[in-house]
């Protein structure tokens, strides 16, 4: 029965999951152990998008476990270690290959999809925030191997790469509000894509979505 409720609305879990981790995360920054609560949930997303692609291709669910265990490896490492810098890098780049590919097994089910359903607008939403999350990981990645690429202190963003999370969602939606911003070419540019990929993102999605809905009213 759970299973059931699981597998008709996983997407719908999945994205309650990652608003989880982006709302209510930075509520516990002032807590003991503000890492805790960031961690359980981040990890409760992995293990539902895994869940979630999965399906019947043992192709997907093995690459999606491969790519799932170094990720709680890390991000559990950190909690309890202070990862070097190199740690940190492999750390980022295991997780950017994690959200790539989820995200890529997403907007296929989003475009197999034959009519519009809420599981298939809360995948798309789902896309949409782990677009943010990504170019998060890629901001963290530029920033160590090109300290001093954006505005703060290199040492604070080791310190917290949280913080790029938060640029990244201000820079997807295109609002910007200036407080951190890119100070090099490469930062730019990537910026820049993450903003135009926002933007072509929600025309395309939008797109989709109302021409699945017209295919489904023409066929009743």
């Amino acid at each position: 029965m759970m299973l059931r409720v699981f597998l008709e609305n996983k997407y719908t879990i999945l994205l309650c999951s990652v608003l989880l981790n982006v709302i209510a995360a930075p509520f516990f920054s002032q807590s003991d152990r503000p890492e805790l609560f960031f961690n359980i949930t981040f990890s409760l997303i992995m293990l539902t998008a895994v869940l979630s692609v999965a399906r019947d291709k043992k192709l997907s669910q093995a690459a999606s476990f491969v790519l799932m265990l170094p990720c709680l490896f890390f991000v559990w490492q950190a909690y309890f270690y202070t990862l070097e810098a190199h740690m940190l890098m492999a750390s980022a780049v295991i997780q950017a290959m994690f959200l790539s590919y989820i995200s890529l097994l997403i907007i296929l089910f989003i475009f197999r999809s034959p009519v519009v359903t809420r599981d298939v607008v809360s995948a798309a939403l789902v896309v949409y925030l782990f677009a943010a999350m990504l170019f998060a990981k890629l901001y963290l990645i530029l920033e160590l191997a090109y300290p001093g690429s954006f505005s703060i202190p290199h040492e604070t963003i080791r310190d917290n790469p949280g913080i790029l999370k938060y640029f990244s969602m201000v820079t997807l939606s295109t609002l910007g509000y200036g407080d951190l911003s890119p100070v090099n070419d490469k930062s730019r540019t990537l910026a820049s894509m993450e903003a135009i990929f926002g933007q072509i993102y929600l025309a395309v999605l939008i797109a989709r979505l109302v021409g699945m809905q017209g295919v489904s009213f023409s066929k009743k």
